[in-house]
């Protein structure tokens, strides 16, 4: 969703304030569901371990299952979209607004969460690598994909944020259909035969991924929840706070992604050397993870404070008499100087000029130099 918003924020500061509260809406359901699903990962690596093959593909089976029983309920926020907003007292416009956008999206929901099955599958069998160019392939194809139904080139319609989300729904059924093709004709992948007897139940199995995904869900669901709240809080000053937060928020949810994936890596060794037991092998492998973890953390820190200022700046609105501000971004407006108060406390020249007379002349000259280039360009 990263690369709609991108575009998005170019339709003006309304539509990206909308199109944040209908990620974070969908993303209630969504991550309650791949919590579920991503018990797929461990316990067909653990199959694999024990050399159980009709384990490893009954685990995938049941995870698509699992992501179609799930999907029925998810379906509610997406058609009551408007009226979840404005329950949680947004605007009415900016509820219009991300009911379109949330519509759009409603077609993809149920692909990706079968898709999110298949790459714990291939995760577990020590291949993800096609998983990783099925991804790389989804993201600028969205990307193009929302430009030209947000815009209307090229003969499309323009559907503004019902066209953002019906290009990520296609995107996402693009990469099922790719995901399928690879498990069912690509080795090693069809030597499981994955969707041999796909009809047939496997109700133990199935209550093991309950037990094991549930916590997941829960732990993933609260740290989900918790930007969904603030992000309804900020919609309670105005609309313009919204805007700054999603900008922020997508920053913090990008990097999160890796040490995330780094520990769903952890789980598939874990559950390779359990099924084999090997107990040097576990050990190793959560120590390994740790220290990935903090390390990428560490970069990830640094990289955002070193570029705190250029970031909000992908996501600016484009509109004619947009007024420069602070920090050489180019046509932006006040949603982006309040995207980085977000993102780095705001240092007031006023104050800092009280506490430290010298440091503050510094900063405006910069501010000021920074000005002169933003307005020049």
């Amino acid at each position: 969703m990263a690369t709609d918003l991108a575009w998005i924020g170019h339709i003006g500061i309304e539509a990206l304030a909308a199109a944040a509260l209908a990620g974070m809406i969908l993303s209630v359901g969504l991550t309650f569901a791949a919590g579920v699903i991503s018990a797929v990962g461990p316990l067909a690596a653990q199959a694999r371990g024990a050399a159980n093959t009709a384990l490893v593909r009954s685990s995938l089976r049941m995870g698509l299952w699992i992501a179609l029983a799930l999907w029925a309920p998810i379906m509610v926020l997406p058609v009551q979209g408007e009226q979840i907003v404005l329950a949680l007292g947004q605007e009415p416009a900016i509820a219009r607004l991300a009911q379109q956008y949330l519509l759009g999206l409603a077609c993809g929901i149920l692909p990706a969460l079968w898709f999110l099955a298949i790459r714990s599958f291939m995760a577990a069998v020590d291949r993800p690598a096609p998983a990783l160019w099925i991804t790389l392939a989804a993201i600028p194809t969205n990307a193009l994909l929302a430009y030209l139904l947000i815009t209307g080139k090229f003969g499309l319609p323009q559907l503004d944020l019902f066209g953002a989300g019906l290009a990520t729904s296609l995107v996402n059924s693009g990469t099922f259909l790719a995901g399928i093709w690879f498990v069912a004709c690509c080795r090693p992948f069809r030597d499981y035969q994955v969707l041999r007897y796909l009809w047939r139940f496997d109700w133990p199995l199935m209550l093991e991924l309950l037990v094991v995904g549930t916590p997941i869900s829960v732990a993933i669901f609260m740290e989900s929840g918790l930007f969904s709240a603030t992000a309804l809080l900020m919609g309670v000053i105005n609309t313009t706070a919204v805007a700054a937060h999603q900008i922020a928020f997508q920053v913090a949810a990008a990097l999160f992604m890796i040490p995330f994936c780094i520990g769903m890596a952890m789980n598939v060794r874990i559950g390779h050397a359990l099924g084999s037991n090997d107990l040097s092998g576990i050990r190793q492998a959560g120590f390994a993870a740790m220290l990935l973890g903090v390390l990428i953390a560490a970069i990830a820190t640094i990289a955002v404070v070193g570029t705190r200022f250029e970031l909000p700046s992908c996501s600016s609105t484009n509109r004619p008499g947009a007024s420069c501000t602070y920090q050489g971004s180019t046509r932006c407006d006040q949603k982006i100087s309040s995207a980085l108060e977000v993102l780095l406390e705001y240092r007031d020249p006023a104050i800092l000029e009280r506490r430290n007379p010298r440091r503050s002349s510094s900063l405006h000259e910069r501010q000021e130099s920074h000005r002169g280039r933003g307005c020049r360009q």
